[in-house]
């Protein structure tokens, strides 16, 4: 028989042993314990947004119907429309009337109002956007609760004090239901995204509301230069064509008369129209009609049209001074940018994405804008944790600026002597950036005290030249120097010169850049 410290001997080696394993299951089963307790018990598969969340954005309800839904489709859409953006009038707009059917139909007329936003884009803060309730009876005027109004082409914050304000004039109350399906107002606001820079929103919807008023309540906006109006509104509904080109005619007679006193039958959004007029009426603005058309001028079905018409109003610019041709080439590119800029990105990352795979991608006619085949000069950086990754350009616009940028971004991805190939683990962490040259103006000096004197510090990029050295620095490098003077030695460098050569045959031109990065409209 065993002795009683035998048991007692063996019952502690037992517990040991048993200890053990329960430390050897455990450490085993570690990371599926952390796992298993830092998880919560909901299942992503039934996963939906709580109320107060749904109440912060309202998601669009007619994309994919009244505009594409797919945002690189979208973006070339109206990259496309707005090439009459090129044709601007010398005013900067305060109001606009543009139509709110669906783009196939009404999109040519609504872009006439919105180019003129082009040259200004950055001059607006808050737009107003104003349409009649289509599917909700409203008595008076509604504004929303949300935060953001979404589109294909990312959210749009609402200007939540001035919302404020409005909601305190008389017929004015706070309701989302009317924005639910509202179209009216969700059409204009990729236009918007597409001219404008960090801007704001105010979507008003109206039902049973006298224009006075409409126009009374929104009086409030018109001394603001950094406001701009839109009047969401249709013409003439369901008449034969030759029936509803006389209506239309005379309700465009009407408003460039400034006469006030629009019927339904004349225009979905009539009271808008109206308000519009008191407005202008008030601020001695006078209407300008861009365009008017019918559906039936898409459709071909003449028997039942719906007419659209496109005006804006504005006050006619003080003169400036003339801009030299530097300038006004900066001012065409920005125009440009404004509107083709996230096109020639997607191109550049296109182009990177295929290049560091072994493949070479082409750009095709048919899927871009006609003016992105004119010809342009252009550079393409890439950088990495705000570091220099490779950037190659081209001085002269030789070729079609869609190839032009193709080819840089694959180029400064595989070609830059200065780094290695870039490789496809790389791509996540790359920002492209792509800068856009003006033409040369040659600088005139004798001395480099007087070539220092002329160069505008932070402004110009300058190309030096000696016989058969040059060297060229962007603008950008501006962020990187103290001074002029360091600027011009690390620009000798560059061009195979010493920092404190000097030659009389040493020549200096001066170009201007407009830059863009990926990310950015």
């Amino acid at each position: 028989m065993d002795s009683g410290d035998d048991k007692t001997e063996r019952k502690k080696i037992n517990w040991v042993i048993g200890i053990l394993l329960l430390l050897v299951v455990g450490w085993l089963n570690y990371d599926y314990l952390v796992r298993h307790m830092s998880s919560n018990n909901a299942l992503i598969r039934d996963f939906s947004l709580k109320e107060e969340e749904m109440e912060k954005y309202k998601e669009p309800a007619v994309s994919g119907v009244f505009y594409s839904a797919n945002p690189e489709v979208l973006s070339q859409e109206l990259g496309k429309y707005l090439e009459v953006g090129y044709d601007l009038n010398e005013r900067k707009p305060k109001m606009l009337i543009v139509p709110h059917a669906g783009y196939k139909y009404s999109a040519q007329v609504a872009a006439k109002a919105y180019a003129e936003l082009i040259k200004y884009g950055q001059h607006f803060e808050t737009v107003v956007v104003v349409g009649p309730s289509h599917y909700e009876y409203v008595k008076g005027a509604v504004l929303p609760t949300h935060d953001y109004f979404k589109t294909p082409l990312g959210n749009i914050a609402l200007d939540k004090q001035k919302i404020e304000i409005l909601g305190q004039q008389p017929g004015f109350t706070k309701d989302n239901k009317p924005f639910v399906k509202e179209h009216s107002i969700e059409v204009q606001l990729p236009f918007l995204q597409k001219t404008l820079k960090n801007f704001k929103i105010v979507p008003i919807l109206y039902g049973q509301i006298e224009p006075r008023q409409l126009a009374d309540a929104l009086s409030m906006f018109l001394g603001d230069e950094k406001i701009l109006l839109i009047f969401s509104a249709d013409l003439s509904h369901y008449y034969k064509a030759n029936e509803a080109e006389v209506l239309d005619a005379h309700t465009a007679r009407m408003i460039d008369l400034g006469n006030a006193n629009l019927s339904k039958e004349m225009s979905c959004g009539a009271e808008g129209i109206n308000a519009a007029l008191i407005l202008a009426q008030k601020m001695q603005m006078h209407a300008r009609l861009l365009d008017i058309t019918h559906s039936g001028n898409v459709s071909g079905d003449l028997s039942k049209v719906v007419g659209y018409g496109a005006w804006s109003f504005g006050e006619t610019e003080t003169p400036e001074k003339q801009k030299t041709k530097l300038e006004q080439e900066v001012e065409n590119l920005k125009t440009f940018v404004n509107i083709y800029g996230q096109d020639l990105l997607t191109i550049a990352e296109k182009s990177l994405r295929a290049a560091v795979n072994g493949e070479r991608f082409r750009v095709s006619r048919k899927d871009y804008p006609d003016v992105l085949f004119d010809k342009g000069a252009s550079f393409v950086t890439l950088t990495k944790n705000s570091k220099l990754r490779g950037c190659i350009g081209s001085l002269m616009p030789r070729q079609a600026i869609a190839d032009d940028v193709a080819q840089n971004a694959r180029k400064a991805a595989l070609e830059d002597p200065r780094f290695k190939p870039v490789k496809p683990d790389e791509i996540a962490d790359l920002t492209i950036s792509i800068s856009f040259l003006s033409g040369y103006e040659k600088i005139e000096f004798n001395s480099e005290q007087e070539l220092l004197d002329q160069i505008v510090q932070g402004t110009d990029g300058i190309v030096l030249r000696d016989g058969n050295r040059q060297g060229l620095f962007l603008p950008s490098v501006w962020s990187e120097v103290e001074d002029k003077k360091e600027f011009l030695e690390e620009l000798k460098l560059k061009a195979g010169m010493s920092p404190g050569y000097w030659s009389d045959n040493i020549k200096a031109y001066r170009f201007r850049t407009v830059e863009i990065k990926k990310d950015e409209n």
